[in-house]
């Protein structure tokens, strides 16, 4: 199968958001998830918004979509973070990835219709590609597993709400919505904060430079770039590709800190790919 624009674009993507578990590495222990989500979104909001200017005005029906998908984005990202701090890395990375089957599951149930063969075939080949990247010594359901579950499952909904945002039932301009949702999210994220009282800092050099770079790379660009890519490719399409995000992890590790994939997992990748081009 020929890969599109929208393809490509959605691969970048997966790469951003590669690069986060580069960032938390650099020195974001210290950061709590609540926190996190407001200064990762906090910041990239503004900086779209110097960008894209009056490209970025929404309508009412814009600001209820964005609105929308801010609360799952805030979603993934906080139950993600916490689900880290309870679960091995392994067992997260996988149930991050179940969302390669969840998003046509859903959108079978929403839609009525039973998924394609191609469909289902390569959802066994990317859930199967995932494991064998991820897991390592078995799978252990801890209360942060259940949590990871939860992030791959509102990850699953935005990706669905975003296609009916930017289809007949929305028609919602990409750009607004995509830039929007990350203003809703960081809100959410500085009351979450507020709430439960974490309302100090202490990030060193290193730790502003890993949260800038989620802003800009992962939230910035990634959240932005799948909004304008599934303007043109499917949900399900999108959840295969977002399966890449594992081997642009283990690419980066090793560029950055000589980590080698091995064979298991360079497999587990051939299998990500063929579920893609299939």
């Amino acid at each position: 199968m020929k890969l599109s624009k929208g393809d490509i674009l959605m691969a970048s993507a997966a790469c951003a958001w590669g690069f986060s578990y580069i960032f938390m590495k650099m020195g974001l222990e210290t950061i709590t998830p609540f926190q996190m989500t407001f200064l990762r979104f906090g910041f990239a909001f503004p900086v779209l918004l110097l960008i894209f200017r009056k490209k970025v005005i929404p309508n009412r029906q814009e600001l209820k979509y964005s609105a929308i998908l801010g609360c799952f984005v805030f979603g993934l990202t906080v139950l993600y973070m916490y689900g880290l701090k309870t679960t091995d890395a392994s067992t997260a990375g996988f149930l991050a990835g179940t969302t390669v089957v969840l998003v046509p599951i859903l959108n079978a149930i929403l839609k009525r219709k039973i998924p394609e063969k191609k469909v289902f075939f390569a959802t066994i080949l990317a859930i199967c590609g995932v494991a064998l990247m991820s897991v390592s010594d078995g799978l252990t359901m801890t209360v942060g597993a259940w949590l990871c579950i939860g992030g791959a499952t509102c990850y699953a909904v935005q990706i669905i709400v975003t296609d009916r945002a930017l289809g007949d039932k929305g028609s919602c301009r990409v750009l607004v919505i995509g830039v929007w949702q990350m203003a809703f999210a960081a809100v959410l994220g500085g009351i979450a904060a507020l709430c439960v009282g974490e309302t100090s800092l202490s990030l060193n050099g290193e730790g502003w430079i890993a949260v800038w770079g989620l802003a800009l790379i992962s939230s910035a660009y990634g959240y932005t770039a799948q909004t304008i890519a599934q303007k043109s490719v499917r949900p399900e399409r999108i959840g295969f590709i977002y399966s890449l995000e594992p081997v642009f992890c283990a690419i980066l590790a090793f560029l950055f800190f000589h980590e080698i994939m091995s064979l298991k997992e360079l497999f587990g990748a051939i299998l990500i790919f063929l579920s893609i081009i299939l």
